[in-house]
């Protein structure tokens, strides 16, 4: 299994977020997660790579391990090894002097071996060859996101969450990402994605998690979930256009 939750819950100061969430996603699963604005998708992303509770404070309960690892007991940098995480925005993560020097980032952080093959081989994969020495506020919006993710795959993570995305991106720089990450499901990774449009999990996704107001409304093959047309209309979730008919 790539990750359990049980009994989850979880409040920043005043607000309750997610509220008895259980779920296991198993191993090379194409998971999306979605639900209207603030049902806590964001903050079920922190609970999956220890960010809650080890960085992000607020009274937690209930259990999420991830590969095997019980994040209340486990120190970020190890559980980073094993689930890497892209935010919506990728200017949130990236502050290097070039597209090189980003991506060995977390590799030296960590000590981790092989550097300069993983950092290539990373390059490679996200499509970003010619750009190594390029300053990562020079690329596109569709570049940096590739360059987010090159910066996480370097680390030889088995599960990847990611957090909407494309939201910021044009049509062709959305498809270029959501192929890179159907390659990487197909090699065996886990791959997580926060998503508003339903029409691309639709298309992506084996299996899709419907929130609504911090709890799971619906889990389920991704069929099964877009397929209750009145439950997905009632939580303001759009229809994928495949379903309307």
């Amino acid at each position: 299994m790539a990750i359990e939750i049980k009994n989850l819950n979880f409040s920043y100061p005043g607000k309750t977020v997610l509220r008895n969430i259980s779920l296991d996603i198993e191993k090379a699963d194409f998971v999306g997660i979605t639900g209207s604005t603030g049902s806590g998708k964001t903050t079920l992303a922190y609970c999956f790579n220890g960010l809650i509770p080890n960085s992000i404070r607020g009274r937690f309960s209930g259990s999420v391990r991830v590969a095997g690892l019980d994040t209340r007991k486990s120190k970020i940098p190890e559980l980073a090894k094993r689930v890497g995480l892209v935010f919506q925005d990728p200017d949130w993560q990236l502050f290097s002097l070039s597209v090189r020097e980003e991506i060995s980032f977390g590799l030296l952080n960590l000590k981790m071996e092989n550097i300069e093959k993983r950092v290539r081989e990373s390059i490679k994969m996200v499509g970003l060859e010619g750009y190594e020495e390029t300053e990562p506020h020079k690329i596109s919006q569709g570049q940096k996101q590739k360059l987010c993710i090159a910066s996480v795959l370097a680390m030889e993570p088995d599960i990847i969450v990611l957090d909407e995305p494309t939201s910021q991106l044009d049509y062709r720089s959305t498809m270029n990402i959501y192929r890179i990450l159907e390659r990487l499901n197909k090699e065996g990774k886990t791959v997580i994605v926060i998503e508003h449009n339903t029409d691309l999990l639709d298309a992506y996704a084996n299996k899709v998690v419907l929130l609504e107001n911090g709890r799971i409304a619906k889990y389920g093959p991704a069929e099964q979930v877009f397929s209750d047309k009145k439950l997905l209309e009632k939580l303001g979730v759009k229809v994928p256009e495949v379903y309307k008919k």
